[in-house]
């Protein structure tokens, strides 16, 4: 009868042979593909996906060897026998980044408590119930801000189809707090505060169509230190330290208290000489005075320009009047034109209502109104550009049915892509990331194999027959580039 150790050296050895038998077979089928492409039997195109196919079977095969081999480690150990007795085997399909995959893995009872447990997909990180794995998951999120959910469950797992309401079962998953600790988190690591002359906060708003018919407003305010500039030539379409905020649950003062904290921790704000908050003159807007120091409000030149265009209708003397006035700020050059354009429009009630509302927006923001602003950089507000950039492109261009939290989320990750964040990485790390609760047995039980693991590795490095003949080849270097983390390297020639 084998001894523990013989069975999981015999384990071990047996799927690092698999996996090895299973590149060789991939290398076989690079170096016919090569052939099959200089005689001009395939092009480079029907190559990639049979190499894709093959290339996700080895990654398959390589994902079932591990969860097998865990599995083995744990039934043999002996802390496991004095603390679980086996029940049974059962087998388990879970959908990976190469395609679903079926491993078998035991199940045992505790001894002491009664309880069941699968031990080993405790070590492998794999929940209750759990069908797709959470590299899977990440990615998903990753291109779910830029496409729809179909479209993204089939950019990361090609054929390998899930339904649209997995993808949305994700997303339910994450919680609008877990987003804003992430960016918490990445605010911690800023390192030394900025120094800035003038400091610019555009904002403007998308408008949200819910599943149950109603509107929402999706507010987004961003910090930015006005356009990057080349020689002293203004490039107008790149902002300089830009960040997001946006939200559709938050309250504005939610929002805003963000703002002025992201600007505390990040600008020596003593240091600050101008601090221009933009946008079209909404209420949610206007409230970001009182939380921001020092602020002075300007109405953005987009919203300002489509009402002096919707009194003008068309008449290039009254538009160009009406811009003389503004910039000389003569209101009463201002209403003069105004009602000439009244006259012009005698007959049409829905255009003179259109002229009486732009009247009346231009009147109500008429201090706020500043088309030469004492910096020659930020002329007017992007901000509805950025709002079309970062939100409605994914929010409101096609209509949708959001669920509120489904949108709240949605803008969230939006802000944070545009913020820099991976949103793969921050899935892993931030979102699937449990308190570490492995009992005593399981840790104990990693600490004594990972030592035995590696020595294996090392051996099947050194017996894997195409490394060992010694000829120098295409096949040899690539092999020897897999075995020593260097494949990249491997395959120039």
């Amino acid at each position: 009868m084998k001894s523990k150790k013989e069975k999981q050296t015999k384990g071990g050895s047996e799927m690092f042979d698999n996996i090895i038998a299973k590149i060789e077979e991939l290398l076989n089928r690079f170096g016919e593909g090569i052939v099959e492409i200089l005689r001009g039997e395939k092009d480079i195109a029907k190559y990639s996906m049979e190499l894709k196919v093959k290339m996700d079977e080895i990654g398959k095969e390589m994902i079932k060897e591990v969860c097998g081999l865990v599995d083995e480690i744990v039934r043999n150990e002996k802390e496991r026998k004095a603390r679980y007795d086996v029940v049974r085997k059962d087998r388990r399909n879970i959908k990976t980044i190469f395609g679903d995959v079926e491993y078998i893995r035991t199940y045992y009872k505790n001894k002491e408590d009664g309880g069941y447990v699968y031990l080993a997909d405790e070590i492998l990180g794999i929940e209750k119930y759990q069908r797709i794995d959470k590299a899977v998951k990440a990615a998903i999120v990753e291109k779910v801000v830029e496409m729809s959910y179909e479209k993204a469950a089939k950019e990361v797992l090609g054929e390998e189809k899930i339904t649209r309401q997995s993808v949305m079962n994700i997303l339910k998953r994450i919680e609008a707090a877990q987003l804003d600790r992430i960016e918490d988190n990445k605010k911690g690591v800023a390192g030394s505060k900025k120094v800035v002359k003038e400091l610019y906060i555009e904002a403007d708003e998308d408008h949200i169509s819910l599943q149950s018919g109603e509107g929402k407003i999706a507010k987004l305010a961003y910090i930015n230190e006005g356009y990057k500039e080349e020689e002293g030539i203004v490039k107008r379409k790149e902002l300089k330290g830009v960040h997001y905020f946006s939200s559709i649950k938050e309250k504005p003062e939610d929002i805003w208290s963000k703002v002025s904290e992201y600007i505390e921790e990040r600008y020596e704000t003593e240091k600050i000489e101008k601090i221009y908050l933009l946008g079209d003159g909404a209420a949610w807007i206007k409230e970001g005075l009182e939380w921001i120091p020092r602020a002075e409000f300007v109405l953005d030149r987009f919203h300002l320009m489509r009402e002096v265009i919707r009194i003008s209708r068309g008449n290039k003397k009254i538009f160009a009047g009406i811009i003389e006035a503004l910039k000389g700020r003569d209101r009463e050059k201002f209403e003069k034109l105004v009602a000439e354009a009244m006259e012009k429009a005698e007959g049409d009630e829905k255009a003179k209502k259109r002229i009486r509302d732009s009247r009346r927006y231009i009147a109500n923001h008429w201090d706020n109104i500043v088309l030469e602003l004492d910096n020659r950089i930020i002329k007017g507000c992007s901000a509805e550009g950025h709002v079309s950039h970062v939100l409605a492109d994914r929010m409101s261009s096609r209509p949708r049915g959001w669920s509120e939290e489904g949108a709240e989320v949605m803008v969230k990750l939006l802000s944070l892509k545009y913020n820099g964040v991976n949103l793969r990485e921050a899935y892993l790390k931030e979102i699937c990331s449990k308190e570490e609760k492995k009992e005593k047995i399981l840790k104990e039980i990693v600490r004594k194999n990972i030592k035995k693991i590696k020595k294996q590795i090392e051996e099947t490095r050194n017996n894997v027959p195409i490394l060992a003949r010694g000829k120098v080849d295409l096949m040899f270097r690539v092999l020897k580039g897999l075995s020593t983390r260097d494949f990249l390297n491997a395959v120039v020639f």
